[in-house]
This record gives structure tokens, sequence and C-alpha cells, in this order.
């Protein structure tokens, strides 16, 4: 074999072991989910990616008499091989989680956040996920300052209520919206103002002229 094909051999491997890197991604010995490798196969995500263009010695990734094993010595720079850094808790994803049956990773990374996580909010919060969450968790943060945005700032007993109480369905995701009117949510509270009788008396809108956000219990003139 001349020196000019032997070359152009070697760069075809070289080129293959970057590919078949590509799919295993960061599946070193880190653990993932439910301490689970995360190299290894998972029920419920699909077969592996097709091997066919993957070089023929097997041993360049695997060791042992199974596919789950990866070498100790396998690394993989996922950032410097692909651009795409793993930040938070992406770096501790099983790679089957991205890289699995349902087709190239770029179509669904094209699509931003939604191309892997499920709506729950279903379109009602819009499509940037990182206004309210970031990748270390999808515990969301900073509702009260987003909530200053809007028609009705949270504040007093307000600020540490659960969203739940005005937004039905919020428990799930799904904000249900309301009217900024105190006895949409204070409607019992009314009924039972009987000192002096806030019904009879047709104290029934405009709370905020005597109560503060703070407690029902007093009210300044």
């Amino acid at each position: 074999m001349s020196t000019a094909k032997r070359w152009n051999l070697a760069q075809r491997i070289s080129a293959l072991l970057v590919a078949a890197a590509s799919v295993v991604a960061a599946c070193s010995t880190t653990q993932g989910p439910l301490g689970i490798d995360q190299h290894r196969w998972w029920s419920g995500l699909g077969p592996v990616l097709p091997h066919d263009d993957f070089p023929a010695d097997c041993s360049l990734c695997h060791e042992g008499q199974g596919w789950h094993t990866l070498r100790a010595d396998f690394e993989f720079d996922h950032a410097e091989k692909t651009g795409v850094p793993l930040e938070g808790a992406h770096a501790q994803a099983a790679c089957l989680l991205c890289h699995n049956d349902r087709g190239p990773v770029d179509v669904f990374a094209r699509q931003g956040c939604a191309g892997c996580h499920e709506d729950v909010h279903q379109g009602g919060l819009g499509q940037r996920c990182a206004t309210c969450h970031v990748q270390e968790t999808w515990r969301p943060f900073g509702q009260v300052e987003l909530h200053r945005r809007t028609r009705f700032p949270l504040e007093g007993i307000h600020a540490s209520t659960a969203c739940w109480r005005c937004h039905p369905g919020a428990e799930v995701g799904r904000f249900t919206p309301t009217d900024r009117e105190c006895v949409t949510c204070h409607r019992e509270d009314l009924a039972v103002a009987l000192n002096p009788g806030h019904v009879g008396l047709g104290w029934v809108d405009h709370c905020d002229r005597c109560h503060q956000p703070t407690t029902w219990s007093n009210a300044e003139f």
C-alpha cells in the first residue's frame, strides 16, 4: 500500500473514531439518573444507534464480554468534538436520552428545550424556558421578581402564597389566568367579615382601601 493510501486510510479511521465517540458522547464513568452508568442501554429509550460505519475493532471503545462496559481509559470531550458543551444536569444525563433511535440529535436540538423536554405549561408560558429554569435543575426560580412585571406585583403575604391558590392548575405547571379583584380569592373571608358586616354595608370590592396585603385581621383607615 502506498504512503498516500495509508495516510487516507488513517484519516478515515480517525474520522470513524470521532463519529463513534460522538454517539456514546460523555459516556465515561459518570453516573446518570438513578445511579445508572451513562453509557448503559436503558429499556424504553430505543436501541443503540447502528454501528455500521464504526471501526470493526470493538475494543477501541468496549472491553469485556458485554456491551455495557467501556474501556477504563475511554475519554470523550463533548464540547471539543461536537461544539456543544454539556452543562449542569445535561452533563449527568445518560447518552441515550439524546442519542437514540428517534433520529439525529441535532433535529431536536434545533427546537431548543422543547426538543427533549415536554412542555407541561402547554405553551402558556412561551418558549423561553431559561426565564424560569436553569440547566442545573428544572426547579423554577425568581417567581416573585417575575411577577412584578405583571399587573399584580406580589407583596406582603402574597409573596409567600402558593401559586395554585390563585392560579388553579399551577401545581402541574398550568397557570389559569385570574383577575386582580381581591374577592376572587377572598370570597370566604368576605363572607365572615361581620365586625362590621361588610356585605350589608356594601363593602364588597376594593379591599385595599382599608386592608394591606399582610393580614386580614386588621384594617387601616
